[in-house]
């Protein structure tokens, strides 16, 4: 398998990372707030460094809201 698909991540695989439902992860799309990939076979994957980034966002954001970030 290229390097290529071993950065890419299941739908599933992300909503756990996140811990979201993949129906977040539709409604993500839908907005644009974290959009996938389609294979040739039309599935849907999501690459590993727009998942990473859009989690350390949510810990900024977590970090934040708790008043740790004054």
């Amino acid at each position: 398998m290229s390097a290529v698909y071993d950065k890419l991540l299941l739908p599933s695989e992300v909503a756990a990372i996140l811990r979201v439902t993949k129906r977040t992860l539709w409604n993500w799309e839908r907005r644009g707030i974290l959009v996938p990939i389609r294979l040739p076979t039309g599935q849907k994957r999501y690459r590993r460094e727009d998942v990473e980034g859009l989690f350390e966002k949510s810990k900024l954001r977590s970090y934040d809201r708790n008043g740790l970030g004054n």
